[in-house]
C-alpha cells in the first residue's frame, strides 16, 4: 500500500522530482507526501523547513523518498551526501519502481572491525547500493584455517560467475596468507580496486604487486548494471567531499 501511494505521487509529480517520508507510528507505517520546493525541480529536489518538522511531529521517520524521473535507480552524489546528513534509509522511485537504500557507511575511510565492517561487510555494502543485495552470514576470525571457504560460497550460489578479465564492479578475490580466498576487492577500473584490510581504513589501492600476485579469481553478477558502479563512485565521491 505504501509503495502504491509513492508510486502515484511520483506520477502525479511528473516530470519534477517527487519527494516525501516514510513515517513509523504506534497505528503502523504511512507515506506523507512533501512538495518540492526546488528551484529546478526537474533536476532535484528540496524539502521545507516545515515538513521536515511536520515529518517528525507525525513519528519516527523511517526514510525519505524521491524519485529520478528519467534516471537512473542508483544515488547519485548529492543523495548519498544527503543521506550520511540525514542517518536514514533512503527509498528511490525509477522506472514505476520501489529502490530501498539502507544507510550504509561510506565505502571509503571505514574502521576495520572482523564480521561488522570488514572486506565482506564493505562488497555488500557497495552492491546495495548498486542494486543487488547478498546475503550476510556469521564468520568467525581466521576462518579460512578452519577449513571453510566462505566467498566461493557465497559468490556461485548468489549469481556471481567467474572470468578472467576484470571489468569495473567485478569482485576480485585475493589470497592474503592463505591458499584459500580470504579477502574480497572491487575493481574500480585504472588498475585500482576497493577494499578494506584488517587493522586498515578501507581504501582504493593500486592492483598491483602484491595483490595482483595473489589474486585467487575475479567474479561477475549475472544482473551486474554499468550504472551499479556509478552508485559506487557516487558513495566514494560524496565521502571525499
Amino acid at each position: 500500500m505504501i509503495e502504491k501511494l509513492i508510486l502515484d505521487h511520483a506520477a502525479t509529480c511528473y516530470p519534477a522530482e517527487s519527494c516525501g517520508f516514510v513515517i513509523a507510528t504506534e497505528k503502523g507505517r504511512h507515506y506523507m507526501p512533501c512538495i518540492n520546493i526546488a528551484d529546478r525541480p526537474t533536476e532535484y529536489f528540496e524539502i521545507s523547513p516545515d515538513d521536515w518538522l511536520r515529518a517528525h511531529t507525525a513519528g519516527e521517520v523511517v526514510a525519505l523518498v524521491h524519485s529520478h524521473p528519467d534516471g537512473l535507480p542508483v544515488l547519485s552524489e548529492c543523495d548519498r551526501a544527503g543521506q550520511k546528513r540525514t542517518s536514514i534509509d533512503w527509498w528511490l522511485v525509477c522506472d514505476g519502481k520501489v529502490y530501498k537504500f539502507n544507510n550504509v557507511p561510506p565505502l571509503i575511510g571505514r574502521e576495520f572491525e572482523h564480521g561488522v565492517l570488514d572486506c565482506l561487510t564493505l562488497l555488500r555494502d557497495a552492491y546495495h547500493l548498486s542494486g543487488i543485495n547478498l546475503p550476510d552470514y556469521s564468520r568467525e576470525d581466521e576462518w579460512w584455517k578452519k577449513g571453510q571457504d566462505l566467498y566461493l560460497d557465497l559468490l556461485g550460489p548468489n549469481g556471481f560467475y567467474q572470468v578472467t578479465e576484470a571489468q569495473p564492479g567485478d569482485v576480485i578475490l585475493i589470497c592474503l596468507g592463505s591458499e584459500k580466498a580470504n579477502h574480497a576487492a572491487i575493481y574500480c577500473g585504472d588498475q585500482q580496486v576497493l577494499h578494506h584490510c584488517s587493522q586498515r581504513l578501507s581504501k582504493r589501492d593500486v592492483y598491483s604487486g602484491f595483490w595482483l600476485n595473489y589474486t585467487h579469481s575475479i567474479w561477475r553478477h549475472k544482473e551486474w548494471q554499468q550504472y551499479g558502479f556509478m552508485a559506487i563512485c557516487n558513495d566514494m565521491a560524496a565521502s571525499s567531499n
